[in-house]
């Protein structure tokens, strides 16, 4: 299974709201992927805490000939067509697009780690993850995305389908 997620907490000059801004986002998906599932969209606390406003998260399966370097690749052009921009880490944004594993393989280089290296820390990643697989499996931490998200329970999130 191919995992890419998507997050704003921005409003953008061209798309709108941050709902809009995911929903916009998955339609520039489309154009490389075959959207497999599409999880809930989820209101979340920003992490690590901070005055920023909410973000949208959500979580979708692809399916894809292309090798995790060049599905990163697509990522990066579909942020750049949003104006993202890259000052400082945690910063807020318009669109945030994260390969979060790609079937079980597990690679780690200076442009990307695979299994995302914090996706089983984060209730935002999980949450929709498992609207779409409740039972995928970690690849390293071999236990299910049900059972990570169990121990994310003190972690607030909204449904805002």
């Amino acid at each position: 299974m191919i995992l890419i997620a998507l997050g704003s907490n921005l409003k953008s000059e061209t798309y709108g709201d941050p709902i809009k801004n995911c929903q916009k986002a998955m339609e520039f998906l489309e154009k490389s992927f075959e959207l497999e599932k599409v999880s809930n969209f989820y209101e979340t606390e920003p992490i690590p805490k901070s005055n920023q406003t909410m973000y949208v998260n959500g979580v979708v399966s692809v399916k894809t000939n292309f090798l995790p370097k060049k599905i990163l690749s697509e990522l990066m052009n579909i942020e750049k067509i949003f104006k993202r921009v890259r000052h400082f880490k945690n910063e807020s944004r318009v669109i945030d697009l994260d390969l979060l594993c790609y079937n079980e393989i597990i690679l780690k280089d200076k442009h990307l780690e695979l299994p995302h290296p914090r996706m089983h820390l984060r209730r935002f990643v999980m949450q929709p993850l498992c609207d779409i697989n409740k039972e995928w499996v970690h690849p390293i931490l071999k236990e299910k995305a049900k059972n990570i998200l169990k121990k994310l329970a003190n972690q607030k999130i909204y449904n805002i389908n």
